[in-house]
């Protein structure tokens, strides 16, 4: 047990027992934030990486323990919280530090599944190669620290990365084939990030010394990952990259509070497909009824911006979106959400089309916001150009800006930043709260009025939500009921309506992602919420009161805010 647990062990013990005790009220949850502190600070220690991406910046110029011996270290003092956690008389603690120690609990028994009861890192390459390019992108992508402090950041951590992958392959005792291929694609494609990428994230640096001991980690570095990447390669694949059904329905727990049967999860799922593409074709039939529905999405996909116009373009919505949301009254705007459009920088420009880029919750230096447009590569061909550009369509791309920006992750940021949040709030942000609230947006803005009924803007929605449907399906039946790679690609194809390059990395991530469904499934439960909060005000019902509402709590699992928003009207039921 480390100092820190031992010190909040005795406080605990104490706080528990009979005679001089504190009792104020809101001793429980003083003694909760007290565990929480100790906890987040054991874990930055100990995963430096998740600190600097956190923001805070006291462990900047080391990479981590990824021996055997470290995880398990992690995983006894996953134990030990939880008990300590268990100590705590949970029955005192007020309504939100109630959610906030659900919350941790649920976390900690998260990480003793993945990398206890799966052990993810025995099994899964892509792990370490991820870690080594995360690493260094974090010291690259914020300005909190002049330029060459953080290059002497990258240097550093570089001159570890030989050793952690020396520590991966002694680690890793099975690969499965589909996990295997996307790990070796990633981990060539870090190769390229350390020479392609990080030489001119530095180059304003002028002092040459520095210069040179950046070329010398970074060519070590891109050597071990070139040399990693033949290991994976050449490894003979065993098992297969599915979870389970009892480990699906455990994570479906721990990340989401959800206790529904895999069957009727997966029914949901099915519905609301089913749902979409009753609606797509139906949609598609009034803009066209001569051509298929997809030949007509990808007609109107032919509107759009030129190379020149994409980032213009892209500003243009924030403006407009912005303007909506007040006239229609949304969501109340705090006075300082505003963000820009920027270029993608040139070493996100790989994986990256259009992101929010917030800065970490504990940053305190670089806290401007940005949403990230790529621009079109002069080196491509025409064909090329035209097929990227068709993914900004004058009807898709305002929607993704809803997605992005207004009123979605943006908006939901910049509230969050203006809330007393405890550390457990600020650093869980649960996925389908987020990714659903933004994904909701997508639809809500449409529903009430943007696009002024244009059956073309609600065909580039449908579209946008039948990849997510089609992706909250697959993974079930991936990681659930046995389906292949190629049979989630013709699913993709034939039910997501989706181009067969799109549905093959579509099917991929899903190998590598089981949750992936968290987009419908966290916009499923706030339309709920919404119809119960809805009930439950009666005349005094507004949608902008709704949306404030919910984002006054941060991102919390959904079922656990239910009871917040609508006391004793909850009637137990998220969906």
């Amino acid at each position: 047990m480390t100092r820190a647990l031992a010190a909040l062990a005795v406080v605990l013990l104490f706080g528990a027992s009979p005679g001089p005790a504190p009792t104020a009220p809101g001793s429980a949850d003083a003694q909760l934030a007290a565990l929480a502190r100790a906890y987040y600070d054991d874990h930055f220690r100990a995963a430096p990486i998740d600190a600097t991406f956190a923001g805070l910046h006291d462990h900047d110029d080391r990479l981590g323990d990824f021996s055997a011996t470290a995880y398990a270290r992690t995983l006894q003092t996953d134990r030990e919280y939880l008990a300590l956690l268990s100590a705590l008389d949970r029955s005192k603690l007020s309504p939100e530090p109630a959610i906030d120690a659900a919350i941790l609990q649920d976390a900690l028994n998260d990480d003793l599944l993945l990398n206890g009861t799966l052990a993810q890192w025995r099994h899964d390459p892509d792990q370490y190669s991820q870690a080594a390019t995360g690493a260094i992108y974090a010291v690259v992508v914020r300005d909190y620290a002049p330029l060459a402090t953080r290059m002497r950041y990258a240097i550093a951590r570089e001159q570890q990365i030989p050793r952690m992958l020396d520590q991966a392959k002694r680690n890793i005792t099975s690969v499965d084939a589909v996990t295997q291929r996307i790990a070796y694609d990633d981990t060539s494609g870090a190769v390229s990030f350390f020479t392609d990428s990080v030489p001119p994230a530095f180059l304003a640096v002028k002092d040459s010394a520095l210069q040179q001991q950046l070329r010398s980690a970074n060519a070590a570095a891109a050597k071990a990952m070139k040399a990693y990447a033949a290991w994976i390669h050449a490894i003979k694949p065993r098992g297969t990259f599915a979870i389970g059904a009892d480990a699906y329905q455990k994570r479906l727990k721990y990340e989401d509070e959800l206790d529904i049967p895999l069957a009727g999860y997966l029914a949901i799922g099915q519905r609301e497909l089913a749902r979409l593409q009753r609606a797509f074709v139906a949609t598609a039939k009034r803009i066209d009824p001569t051509h298929t529905p997809l030949e007509v999405y990808q007609r109107i996909s032919k509107d759009h911006p030129t190379p020149e116009q994409l980032l213009p373009a892209a500003a243009g919505d924030l403006v407009r979106l912005r303007a909506f949301i007040i006239a229609h009254h949304i969501i109340t705007l705090p006075p300082d959400a505003k963000i820009s459009v920027v270029e993608t920088p040139p070493f996100q420009r790989a994986t990256t089309e259009a992101a929010f880029d917030p800065p970490g919750p504990l940053e305190r230096v670089d806290t401007q916001t940005r949403y990230n447009v790529t621009p079109v590569d002069p080196a491509w061909s025409k064909k090329q150009q035209e097929e990227y550009l068709e993914l900004f369509s004058n009807y898709e791309r305002p929607i993704i800006s809803a997605h992005e920006c207004y009123p979605g992750h943006f908006v939901n940021y910049a509230i969050d930043k203006h809330l007393t949040l405890s550390l457990i709030r600020m650093l869980n942000w649960n996925s389908s709260f987020g990714e659903g609230w933004a994904h909701y947006d997508e639809q809500m803005m449409v529903d009430e009025g943007w696009g002024n009924g244009d059956p073309r803007v609600r065909l580039a929605q449908l579209e946008e939500a039948l990849l997510r449907a089609a992706r909250f399906v697959v993974g079930v039946k991936m990681h659930t009921a046995g389906m292949t790679i190629p049979q989630a690609v013709d699913f993709f194809v034939r039910e997501g309506y989706q181009p067969r390059q799109v549905s093959t990395a579509e099917a991929l991530r899903g190998a590598g992602d089981p949750m992936y469904g968290y987009y419908t499934i966290g916009k499923l439960e706030i339309l709920k919420l919404r119809s119960d909060y809805k009930k439950k005000m009666g005349s005094a019902y507004t949608l902008e009161g709704f949306h404030d509402a919910l984002l006054a709590h941060g991102d919390p699992p959904l079922p656990l805010l239910r009871p917040l928003l609508l006391g004793d009207s909850d009637d137990g039921k998220v969906l």
